[in-house]
């Protein structure tokens, strides 16, 4: 995919162009933005591709802004898109990939992307095969090659690849590996279970039509993953780091928090792989509350119930949570669910933790109850 940023002052144009690119499945749009400096801000923490960028803006000029992003990225390519074609020279002067009259039409944009398509059609390709080439390690560990997975033939086979990924395509030592995967074995004998293993995890890989995986050096071996998307990665791009949620990356957000199907390799229960467990599960559990926190702030209360169920069915004794969904069912007038809910949690935070809940949920209760009821009878 070309990871993509629009900018444009004018909300209109910049939802015209941004509705036109959907129609190109190789652009991810990743930002569209009317304030240029928020575009230098996402250039500066992820990488992009191509950058669609008015030259007639009010806060800075396109030709400005254009030589402030090839200062902070010189491989971006820019399209220049304008209501005046008085500046075609200077625009070609930053080495602008094209430069496009509004309104913006489908048919000049073709050929603007036949251009941009050109220059990377390495990178398509690339992305083409780490689509189809995936490794999965969120839930279930699985590795997925032309819309197959791998069936492996030892769990010793599974886990060895597993731990191989988990350690990011770096070179690991064979005593290491002896060490996490076969602590209780005698030496030879461990060796030979690494060798014949690692022969297995080579043979999944090719059933799968993937014939570079294990690299071999030094007595070293590492997992070249290089060419194929990973899950976790994938996540870190988005979610590591205090990222600013907002309504111009709340659908991006969204999509990248489907990929955590479970916890980092949850059904394998691999001891080595604990500490990046508890990792993943903390940033998860961050998102989701950052995430509802905007939902709410936006006054968009449905939108946050999803969130705040995510981060109780992980743990669901967090009173400070049930008390925003509380809050919600109020605001949202489900008084039906405000009071069933409270009641359940009553239950269960006796029943399980032998305590009852904090004085300040109670009075909350009481107190919208009093309010609900005052609502019923003036009604």
């Amino acid at each position: 995919m070309i990871r993509t940023i629009l900018v444009d002052d004018e909300r209109p144009a910049l939802k015209n162009l941004e509705r036109l690119l959907k129609g190109y499945d190789y652009i991810e749009i990743v930002g569209a933005y009317t304030d240029i400096t928020k575009a230098f801000e996402e250039i500066k923490k992820e990488k992009v591709h191509l950058i669609f960028l008015d030259i007639e803006m009010p806060k800075m000029k396109g030709i400005e802004g254009a030589e402030k992003i090839l200062e902070i990225d010189k491989d971006i390519q820019i399209v220049f898109v304008t209501a005046y074609n008085d500046y075609a020279v200077d625009a070609f002067e930053v080495d602008a990939i094209d430069y496009v009259m509004k309104p913006v039409l489908k048919r000049r944009l073709d050929k603007s992307l036949e251009r941009v398509l050109k220059r990377n059609k390495h990178m398509i390709e690339l992305n083409k095969n780490k689509e189809e080439n995936k490794i999965l390690c969120f839930g279930n560990f699985e590795i997925i090659g032309n819309e197959k997975s791998i069936k492996w033939r030892t769990s010793k086979a599974k886990e060895l690849a597993a731990y191989l990924v988990h350690n990011r395509g770096k070179f690991v030592h064979k005593s290491k590996i002896i060490e996490e995967l076969w602590q209780y074995k005698e030496e030879e004998q461990a060796t030979k279970l690494l060798h014949t293993n690692i022969y297995y995890v080579r043979s999944g890989l090719k059933s799968i039509n993937l014939h570079q995986g294990i690299m071999y050096s030094n007595e070293m071996y590492r997992f070249h993953m290089d060419t194929m998307f990973l899950d976790i990665e994938e996540f870190e791009k988005i979610f590591n780091g205090n990222i600013e949620i907002n309504s111009e990356n709340e659908q991006l957000l969204k999509e990248t928090i489907q990929l955590y199907r479970g916890e980092y390799l949850e059904e394998n229960d691999y001891y080595w792989a604990k500490n990046e467990q508890e990792r993943f599960s903390k940033i998860y559990m961050n998102i989701l509350r950052r995430i509802s926190d905007f939902y709410m702030g936006e006054g968009k209360y449905s939108e946050a119930i999803p969130y705040l169920k995510g981060i109780l069915k992980r743990d669901p004794y967090i009173e400070e949570i049930h008390e925003k969904l509380l809050r919600i069912y109020v605001n949202i007038k489900d008084y039906t669910n405000f009071k069933e809910h409270y009641k359940s949690i009553s239950k269960d935070f006796k029943r399980e933790l032998g305590i009852d809940l904090s004085a300040a949920t109670k009075e909350l209760y009481e107190n919208y109850i009093y309010e609900i009821e005052k609502i019923k009878v003036n009604r």
